[in-house]
Order: structure tokens, then C-alpha cells, then sequence
């Protein structure tokens, strides 16, 4: 048993590491899939803003005023 005591005693120091390194590919494959999808998600974005508050028409000048 001393081979499994003295595996096992290495390995738990490197098991935080491991969890960190996980965490970090994690949030990189996010980031990465967040940038692939912007164009997408900044124009779903303004379809929402649009819906919960549409644009007031522009006033057009009269054609027969000054002409």
C-alpha cells in the first residue's frame, strides 16, 4: 500500500490545479462561442429593445409648404 499512499498523496495537491485549468477552458470555449455569435445575439438584442420600445415616426415637412 506505501505505492497507493504516495500516489494518492501526489495527486490531491494537483487536483486544484486540474478544476482550475477546467474552469478555464470552460469560460475560454464561452467567450470564443459568445464572439462567433455576436452579430446574431447584438441583432436579437435590438429586435427585444425594439419590441419593448418602438421608435416614434420622424415628423416628414410638407411637400406644398415653400415650393
Amino acid at each position: 500500500m506505501p505505492f497507493v499512499d504516495a500516489l494518492t498523496h501526489l495527486s490531491l495537491p494537483m487536483l486544484p490545479v486540474a478544476e482550475l485549468v477546467r474552469a478555464a477552458l470552460v469560460l475560454s470555449l464561452l467567450a470564443s462561442l459568445l464572439m462567433f455569435f455576436r452579430p446574431l445575439l447584438s441583432g436579437l438584442l435590438r429586435a427585444l429593445v425594439l419590441t419593448v420600445r418602438p421608435r416614434t415616426p420622424r415628423r416628414q415637412p410638407s411637400a406644398g409648404v415653400g415650393a
